[in-house]
């Protein structure tokens, strides 16, 4: 199944399950984003809107784009906020904003599904103002390794469905920054109760 349709598929139950990595993502971004006031922010598929809804709160602007309908379908039910508008866009394709027209870019949980992840930090460099930020969250190489994907259960056929996934190491996410132009990156790894060992997740903070 194609990432399209299955998160089209996943969007009616993702809030409802139980979800460690999707909770854990929730708390990195409340911890790492808490000075928004003024600040215009791009959130680079943004799903169900988990983060949607803390950005639109403290922010100037939001611009906020999924490529699954569905996804964005329950994200503007959750945002009625007047400063937010939300896009149908695939990351993997030229995105459609102006050079320099943002402080802050949120990409959570989905670099994991692109195999060329070069082109979303460039992209992500071109529109983004100087001294911006980008927030990456991603489930951590380690995770990966374990064999941890992206996964649900079909509502229809009871069928665990597994997402397409790419397997990028620390050292891929710092190269594709640096070829972007990033000239500060600091990665953090994270942890959740379920494991103390191997680390759920893993943030990278970029400043332009």
């Amino acid at each position: 199944m194609k990432s399209k349709e299955a998160y089209n598929n996943w969007a009616g139950s993702y809030d409802q399950v139980e979800n460690q990595t999707r909770s854990l993502d929730e708390r990195v971004v409340r911890t790492l984003l808490t000075e928004l006031d003024g600040k215009d922010i791009v959130e680079a598929g943004c799903g169900t809107g988990k983060n949607s809804v803390w950005f639109a709160e403290n922010c100037k602007s939001l611009k906020a784009f999924d490529f699954s309908s569905e996804m964005l379908r329950i994200a503007k039910g959750k945002v009625t906020n007047s400063n937010s508008e939300f896009l149908i866009h695939d990351i993997t394709k030229p995105w459609p904003f102006e050079d320099v027209t943002c402080d802050l870019i949120s990409i959570n949980l989905i670099l994991e599904h692109i195999e060329n992840i070069n082109f979303i930090f460039t992209e992500a460099y071109r529109i983004l103002r100087n001294n911006g930020q980008v927030l990456v969250c991603e489930l951590h190489p380690l995770k990966q390794k374990e064999g941890s994907v992206a996964r649900f259960v079909d509502k229809n056929t009871d069928e665990e469905i597994r997402l397409v996934s790419y397997y990028h190491s620390e050292l891929d996410f710092s190269k594709a920054a640096e070829l972007a132009g990033f000239n500060k990156i600091i990665m953090k790894d994270w942890y959740d109760d379920t494991n103390k060992n191997i680390p759920r997740l893993l943030s990278i903070l970029l400043t332009k």
